[in-house]
């Protein structure tokens, strides 16, 4: 078993002990600079099991969750476009960290702030009026889904490395066309020069080069990459113009990454 499969089931298992465990559940809020704005919310949370260690945003975050290793944070932000967003991909970006559920609460967020939560890697926004039943429920369902999503992930990497390794090749790239991902590093390269890519964007083309030339309805790709019904149908339309952007030689006219009018979207192989 590989150190990324090995994480990942560690963190399942720690997840399905707490969850049927009869102690606070530890999640992790983190402030920005008012604190309380959700508290009424987050004692919902309190007095349904749940215990919340409080961090600050000026404190080293990453560094911290790294340690703490929590099954859900919370972030509490009051700007928009501030960094909450940076400390999302920043969360994203470290390797022990990429399956912990992120929460965004904020005061009356809008749909764009929404969907550039959504797109920095976390995987629920919450309004800080919205009640403390709907908060409590949607931390479960934010945390039974990426434990779902773990498990579908490791069960994969029982075998294939090892058959990797018999067949003399440790390279886990995929290659289509003029598009590399290396799924391992979380990398995407296109014409031989590396293209930056969100969270989101990397599941999101690596999904479809796994599933080359099916064609799937937003509805499908909501389900299957953002996991969530809260999620608008838009995010999935931006979230392929930012690829076409970054991966085709004319967004305008895509050669991968293809509108199958009616339908939805399929990523085309040997068509750019």
């Amino acid at each position: 078993m590989d150190m990324e499969a090995a994480q990942s089931r560690r963190a399942f298992n720690y997840r399905e002990r707490v969850s049927n465990a009869r102690v606070p559940i530890p999640l992790v809020r983190i402030i920005e600079r008012e604190p309380g704005m959700g508290k009424p919310a987050l004692d919902q949370l309190e007095r349904q099991g749940f215990g919340i260690q409080t961090l600050s945003m000026a404190t080293d975050v990453v560094q911290h969750l790294e340690r703490l290793h929590p099954p859900l944070v919370i972030i509490e932000t009051a700007t928009r476009k501030g960094p909450a967003l940076s400390l999302c991909r920043a969360i994203r970006c470290a390797d022990s960290l990429a399956w912990t559920p992120l929460v965004l609460l904020a005061a009356n967020p809008s749909e764009e702030e929404r969907i550039l939560a959504l797109e920095s890697g976390a995987d629920d926004y919450i309004a800080a009026s919205s009640s403390g039943r709907e908060l409590v429920a949607r931390v479960r369902a934010v945390i039974r889904r990426m434990a779902r999503q773990q498990q579908r992930a490791w069960m994969p990497h029982i075998s294939p490395p090892f058959l990797m390794s018999l067949a003399g090749t440790l390279n886990p790239a995929i290659r289509t066309g003029e598009i590399e991902i290396d799924p391992t590093a979380m990398k995407v390269s296109v014409r031989g020069g590396e293209v930056v890519t969100t969270y989101l964007e990397f599941r999101f083309l690596h999904y479809l080069v796994q599933n080359q030339a099916r064609v799937f309805t937003r509805e499908q790709l909501l389900d299957a990459i953002w996991g969530s019904q809260y999620v608008e149908l838009r995010s999935v339309d931006a979230c392929v113009r930012r690829l076409r952007r970054k991966i085709e030689r004319d967004p305008k006219n895509p050669g991968y990454l293809k509108t199958i009018r009616g339908a939805g979207y399929s990523l085309l192989v040997g068509h750019a």
